[in-house]
């Protein structure tokens, strides 16, 4: 008798190890959405959590603002630019305004803009114009920002990364066809919002913010549903950038704080709801939270 209850005893000790030390899940499980690519990691030491296809280079879409973030941030730092610098939107600017279907601020020609409006609107709202006018007033010229971009992207040992703009649009958005759309991984992913969050954690201060008034006076919301107050709202998620084209699909790179800890999830390519791209991914990011951090749907191997 003595001896089956210590087997009992190790054994419910070995369970509740592996939920306190939250074990790497990386055999695929029946999630409710299926997706291209997942990881889910602890931000502060890259500990895998939960991956599937995290390795592909696959198209990221508007998630490329991150590094667009992380270099605007570099330029803030270092002083070549400032909150209250200002932006007259230029020509190429302005013939992305006249788009349908793409994501914007909407600037007027004659009108000055500040790096704050047009940073939050990138951030907040995803806002396409605003991420090129940034690269604009970094480097000149997109192209000249884009090629940083990548510069960068080297740097942080993201393999599976190409960039071809500062917003994530795909070739057929900007009038360069298949093959031009932003590519990267789930880890690479994850490993810029890392890099992007330890240099430069007031981004969350922007990540955060569920709705926000242009200097036109137009109150614009998040694409990110799951911040507290947002119908898909988690206590504990903070950021971070959601993403859609045709060639990406619905992808959502999200961090938040849980029992004092933050994670860092990436889906890529979530299957759509006949012609809802939004709650799926925000659907099985919750799940992953879930399942992985808050232990709710955890079933010990």
């Amino acid at each position: 008798m003595k001896k089956l209850l210590f087997i009992l005893i190790v054994c419910a000790l070995g369970a509740t190890f592996v939920l306190k030390d939250r074990e790497e899940f990386t055999k695929a499980v029946d999630l409710n959405e299926d997706e291209k690519a997942i990881l889910l990691i602890e931000a502060v030491t890259g500990k895998v959590l939960y991956k599937e296809n995290s390795t592909e280079s696959l198209p990221i879409a508007s998630m490329s603002k991150l590094m667009t973030q992380y270099l605007v941030l570099n330029a803030i730092e270092n002083g070549s630019l400032s909150w209250v610098s200002t932006y007259e939107p230029t020509d190429y600017v302005q013939q992305m305004v006249g788009q349908s279907g793409v994501v914007k601020l909407g600037m007027s020609p004659g009108k000055v803009y500040t790096v704050k409006e047009l940073f939050t609107a990138m951030t907040v709202v995803s806002a396409n114009d605003a991420a090129i006018a940034l690269a604009e007033m970094v480097s000149g010229t997109e192209d000249a920002f884009v090629e940083i971009m990548n510069e960068q992207a080297q740097l942080f040992g993201m393999k599976a990364t190409t960039y071809f703009t500062a917003s994530g649009l795909d070739g057929a958005y900007i009038g360069k066809g298949a093959g031009y759309a932003n590519v990267s991984s789930a880890k690479d992913v994850a490993i810029l919002a890392q890099k992007l969050i330890a240099k430069h954690p007031e981004v969350l201060e922007f990540t955060k913010i569920t709705d926000f008034t242009t200097s036109d006076g137009e109150r614009l919301w998040a694409t990110n549903l799951m911040l507290v107050g947002m119908p898909q709202a988690v206590a504990g998620i903070d950021g971070l950038k959601t993403g859609y084209t045709d060639e990406a699909g619905s992808c959502f790179v999200s961090t938040g704080v849980f029992d004092g800890k933050r994670y860092i999830s990436v889906v890529i390519g979530v299957q759509t709801d006949g012609t809802d791209t939004t709650n799926p991914r925000f659907n099985l990011t919750r799940e992953l939270f879930e399942r992985y951090v808050l232990g709710l749907m955890v079933t010990v191997p």
